[in-house]
C-alpha cells in the first residue's frame, strides 16, 4: 500500500460503480472528502467494461490539466449481486461431510456428494474420514466442475476435515477450494453450505470482472492499489476479492449508505439511494449503517454474508409506469426501457407511438442466443419489425398462449419492455434531459388520453406517486426495524397509503414524522425527494454530488475484518472453539475466555492487515449466555460465550 506523508497536497482517490443503470466515477480529494471531478456512464450489461472505460475517460477528461496520481482506487459493483439473482458463475462440485440435505434443499452445486465424517456440537469427530473413497469421489467430480467446495457438519467447531479435503484436493488437482469453516463461524449447516458454494460459484465471474477493470486502469497508466467494497461497507483489497467474491454481495447498497454518509456529513441519518432498477434505504448510527446479523438473503438464497441491512423497493427511474384497473396509476416492479433513451435505439419509436396509439412496447434483446420452436418464431419477427405491442404481434403472430410465452422470454432475457417511466416524467418537465423528450411526451399525451387528463397532470400524477411510494417504503423500514415483520393485509396496508400521504381518510389525518434526517442520493434524488418533508414531515438533505453518491461510498470507506471465537462449558472444565484449530480445553472459565479473546485479536489483526489495512486497531466485544446451576440457586455457569474481535484500519496514510 501507498504511505503519503503529512501534508496540504491533495489525496487523490478514484472511486468506481458499476450499478444496474449507471456505472459513476468520481475523482476524490481523501483529506477532505471533496469531490473534485465526476462522471456517469449507461451501464452495458453485455460487456461492463464499454460503461467503464467510458465513465473512467469521461473523469480523467476533467483532471487533463492536472497531474493526476491517485493513491487509491475503490470499486463498488452489483455484479455479485445480479449473478447470484441470474444464476451465473462456475460450476461447483460439492462434498459434504457428516450429514445429507433435507427434501427440498438446492444447495447451488452442479454435482454434489455426501460421505461420512463431520463433527457433533462439542467438536468430536462422528466418524473418520475414508480418505480413498473419498480420493475416488473427487476425481469422479473434478473433470464436471470449476471449483470444489467441502461443507462438514460443525466444522465450525472443528475444521480439521475441512482443511484435510481442501489440502488434499489442492495438491492433486490445483483446482479452487473453498471450505464452509472459512467464511462464517454461525452454525446452520444449510446457509454456511449455500455461502461456500456461492463464494465457488462468484469465484470466475468477479476475477474476470476485476481483470478488465484493472486493464482499463493499466491502460491509461493508473497503478494504485485497488480496493473493493463489501455488502457490510468496508474494503478489502483485490486477493481477498478474488478469494471471498460473496463478500461483495450487497457491496452497490452499501456503496449508497457510505456514500450519503459522507456527502452529507451526517452521522445518524437515513439514507435513500433512487436508481434506475430500485430504491435503496440504509439506517445509519454513529455513522455506521446497521449490518444483517443472521445473514443476507438474496433471491432464493439464504446466506450467512454480513452486509448492510437494506430495504430494498423494486422502484427506479425505470420502472414501469401503468394504468391500474381501480383506477390511478401504478408503478413497478417492472423495469423497462424508458421510452426516451428507447428513441437513441429506434428513431422511428414517436411515430409507431402516433401510429399506434400505444407506449408499451416489446423489443428484442442484444446478445440472445438462436431460439428454436414458437419462440424463436418470435424473436423473428421482433427482429424484422422492431419495437412492436402486444396487439400488434396476436393480430400477426396468431400464437395460442403468447402472454405466457413473452413474459417466460422476458424473465430469460429474450425480450425487453419499453414503456413510460418517471425518468420519462422528468423528461417532460425539463428536470432531467438526456434522452429524447418527444419520445417522452407522446408517451405522456397517450397516459393522459386513456385517463382522462391533461399532460401535466397525468406527469404530475407520476412524481406524487412516486414520492408517496418512497415515503411508504421509508415508514416500513423504520417500522421493521422496531417492530419485526409487518401485517400483510388490506387494512394495514390502507393505512400505510394514509401515513404516506397516497390517500386520505375523512375525519382523521395519519401523520408519520421522521426523527432522524432523510439524506437522498442518486440522480432523481431532487425531483423525488424534497416532497418527503411535506409525506412523512422529514428534513431532507440532498447533497452536492448526490447523484455520483456510491461511487463516492467506494472509495472513501475503511477496512474492517472481524473474528468470532467461542467459548463452552466441557466436563470439568470449558473449551475455546474457533475456525483456526480443533477444540482447546482449558480447567476454568477465565482462563478459556482469556485465551478465547488472545486468540480473536490475533487473527483479526492477521486478517485486517491481509485485507490491506495499515495500522488496524482491534476491539473486542463478548455475548454470553448465563444458566443457572442446578444445585446452587441464584449462582449462574457460562453456557456459551462468543468472543469477536474487530480490526479496523485505514487503506492508505493521510
Amino acid at each position: 500500500m501507498n504511505t503519503i506523508s503529512s501534508n496540504s497536497e491533495p489525496v487523490y482517490g478514484l472511486g468506481i460503480d458499476t450499478g444496474g443503470t449507471y456505472t459513476d466515477a468520481v475523482i476524490m480529494d481523501l483529506r477532505t472528502d471533496g469531490v473534485l471531478a465526476k462522471a456517469k456512464a449507461r451501464t452495458t450489461h453485455d460487456d461492463l467494461s464499454i460503461g467503464l472505460r467510458k465513465a473512467i475517460d469521461a473523469v480523467l477528461a476533467y483532471m487533463a490539466e492536472e497531474t493526476f496520481e491517485p493513491s487509491l482506487i475503490g470499486v463498488s459493483t452489483t455484479l455479485a449481486t445480479n449473478s447470484v439473482l441470474e444464476g451465473r458463475g462456475g460450476q461447483v462440485g460439492l462434498i459434504g461431510l457428516g450429514w445429507k440435505p433435507e427434501q427440498g434443499w438446492d444447495l447451488g452445486a452442479k454435482v454434489q456428494r455426501f460421505l461420512p465424517g463431520g463433527h457433533d456440537s462439542r467438536g468430536e469427530p462422528l466418524a473418520m474420514l475414508d480418505m480413498a473413497e473419498l480420493e475416488r469421489v473427487v476425481e469422479e467430480m473434478v473433470p464436471q466442475v470449476d471449483s470444489m467446495v467441502v461443507s462438514g457438519l460443525f466444522s465450525t467447531q472443528n475444521p480439521y476435515q475441512e482443511k484435510n479435503v481442501k489440502e488434499m484436493v489442492q495438491r492433486k488437482y490445483g483446482i479452487p477450494v473453498v471450505a464452509g469453516h472459512e467464511l462464517t463461524a454461525e452454525l446452520g449447516i444449510y446457509e454456511r453450505t449455500v455461502t461456500a458454494v456461492l463464494n465457488a460459484r462468484l469465484m470466475p465471474v468477479l476475477s474476470e470482472f476485476l481483470d478488465k477493470v484493472l486493464d482499463i486502469l493499466k491502460a491509461r497508466g493508473l497503478q494504485a492499489p485497488v480496493l473493493v467494497l463489501k455488502g457490510d461497507g468496508t474494503l478489502m483489497n483485490l486477493r481477498n476479492a478474488r478469494e471471498r467474491p460473496v463478500d461483495t454481495i450487497l457491496s452497490g447498497p452499501a456503496a449508497s449508505a457510505m456514500g450519503g454518509r459522507v456527502l452529507s456529513g451526517m452521522e445518524d441519518c437515513v439514507v435513500v439511494d433512487m436508481g434506475g432498477t430500485s430504491t435503496d434505504i440504509a439506517v445509519l448510527k454513529c455513522g455506521i449503517p446497521g449490518v444483517s446479523k443472521d445473514g443476507s438473503t438474496v433471491g432464493k438464497w439464504r446466506t450467512r454474508v454480513e452486509a448492510v441491512d437494506m430495504w430494498t423497493a423494486a422502484l427506479g427511474g425505470d420502472s414501469e409506469v401503468r394504468a391500474s384497473p381501480h383506477g390511478g396509476l401504478l408503478i413497478g416492479p417492472q423495469r423497462v426501457t424508458p421510452l426516451c433513451f428507447a428513441a437513441r435505439q429506434y428513431p422511428d419509436l414517436p411515430s409507431r407511438i402516433r401510429e399506434t396509439g400505444q407506449a408499451r412496447f416489446i423489443h428484442l434483446a442484444d446478445g440472445r442466443p438462436e431460439l428454436p420452436g414458437t419462440a424463436g418464431r418470435i424473436a423473428r419477427y421482433l427482429d424484422e419489425h422492431g419495437p412492436s405491442t402486444l396487439s400488434q404481434m396476436k393480430r400477426d403472430l396468431d400464437i395460442i398462449l403468447l402472454q405466457p410465452l413473452l413474459k417466460e422470454m422476458r424473465e430469460r432475457g429474450y425480450i425487453g419492455g419499453i414503456g413510460f417511466t418517471p425518468t420519462d416524467a422528468l423528461h417532460v418537465t425539463g428536470a432531467y434531459v438526456e434522452g429524447d423528450v418527444e419520445a417522452a411526451a407522446l408517451g405522456a399525451d397517450q397516459f393522459a388520453r386513456v385517463l382522462h387528463m391533461g399532460r401535466d397532470d397525468f406527469v404530475d400524477s407520476v412524481l406524487d406517486t412516486v414520492t408517496s411510494q418512497i415515503a411508504e417504503e421509508v415508514v416500513r423500514k423504520i417500522l421493521t426495524d422496531d417492530l419485526g415483520s409487518l401485517p400483510d393485509d388490506s387494512t394495514f396496508h390502507a393505512i400505510m397509503a394514509m401515513l404516506s400521504g397516497k390517500r386520505c381518510c375523512d375525519r382523521l389525518r395519519l401523520n408519520a414524522v421522521l426523527d432522524a434526517p432523510l439524506v437522498g442520493i442518486g440522480a432523481p434524488a431532487r425531483a423525488y425527494m424534497t416532497a418527503l418533508e411535506r409525506k412523512i414531515g422529514a428534513r431532507v438533505i440532498i447533497p452536492q454530488d448526490h447523484e455520483v453518491g456510491n461511487a463516492v461510498g467506494a472509495v472513501c470507506g475503511h477496512i474492517s475484518e472481524y473474528v468470532d471465537v467461542f467459548v463452552y462449558p466441557r466436563d470439568k472444565g470449558y473449551a475455546v472453539h474457533s475456525a483456526f484449530s480443533t477444540p482447546i480445553a482449558y480447567p476454568t472459565e477465565g482462563e478459556a475466555v482469556r485465551r478465547a479473546k488472545e486468540l480473536a485479536r490475533e487473527r483479526a489483526l492477521e486478517r485486517a492487515m491481509r485485507a490491506g489495512a495499515l495500522h488496524p486497531t482491534v476491539s473486542i466485544t463478548t455475548e454470553e449466555e448465563r444458566v443457572v446451576t442446578p444445585d446452587a440457586p441464584g449462582i449462574t455457569q457460562l453456557a456459551e460465550m462468543r468472543v469477536r474481535a474487530r480490526a479496523v484500519g485505514k487503506p492508505i496514510e493521510l
